[in-house]
């Protein structure tokens, strides 16, 4: 954000003013444009990393099994999450645009970029708060062994329909079957032989040989 606010503020990053006599402008030079797509490109990126982890972050902080409100906690944490985000859509669309509108775009983009930082700021000075989960495995790890155990299975029939007894899950999990959506990777969850297939503790010999439900969903 700050990268595309200093395309209004640097004369350089963007091309001259349009002669108004003659009614012609110039175009933007392929470093302008590429500067202009770049940080575009950036707050995708940042926008990107940052909307998927902030709902389950701020579920972790207020997350406790032990509490028997905490169900209760948690939806009203996730109703006013995305009542907080349609409002700041709706400022975005009306409040930034009217800024920019009425004082051009080095304080219309100023504007966003310093509140940004602020934000960003206060986030880090509140980090020592924060209740941090630690990872317990790879996403991309699990992601990988899908993939791969689908098509090793990829010759295996499908079970009859609301079976569940031939697909392996996590023990008490509610998720015990898999859904129909990408149906193929579905065959990396089916059980061939339980005896070789699921160690003592119900959990898989060979990760690389057979996956959980969970896995597959995810």
């Amino acid at each position: 954000m700050i990268l595309l606010w200093l395309t209004a503020m640097i004369p350089q990053s963007k091309p001259p003013p349009c002669d108004l006599m003659t009614q012609t402008c110039s175009s933007p030079t392929s470093a302008q444009m590429t500067l202009l797509f770049f940080s575009f490109v950036l707050i995708s990126l940042g926008a990107g990393g940052v909307r998927p982890c902030s709902l389950a972050f701020g579920a972790d902080q207020l997350d406790r099994r032990d509490n028997p409100k905490n169900v209760r906690v948690l939806e009203s944490f996730f109703g006013w999450y995305y009542a907080s985000a349609a409002i700041s859509v709706l400022i975005a669309l009306t409040g930034i645009v009217y800024i920019q509108d009425q004082f051009g775009y080095r304080v219309g983009f100023g504007v966003p970029a310093i509140l940004m930082l602020l934000s960003a700021l206060v986030f880090f000075l509140a980090s020592p708060f924060y209740l941090k989960q630690q990872a317990s495995k790879s996403l991309l790890t699990g992601f990988v062994q899908v993939i791969i155990v689908s098509y090793k299975n990829r010759n295996l029939t499908f079970p009859l329909p609301n079976s569940t007894a031939s697909y392996h899950h996590k023990r008490d999990s509610n998720v015990v079957a898999p859904t129909d959506k990408l149906r193929f990777l579905n065959k990396a969850c089916i059980i061939k032989n339980p005896e070789q297939d699921i160690a003592l503790d119900g959990s898989a010999a060979n990760p690389w040989s057979l996956c959980t439900v969970e896995q597959v969903e995810e």
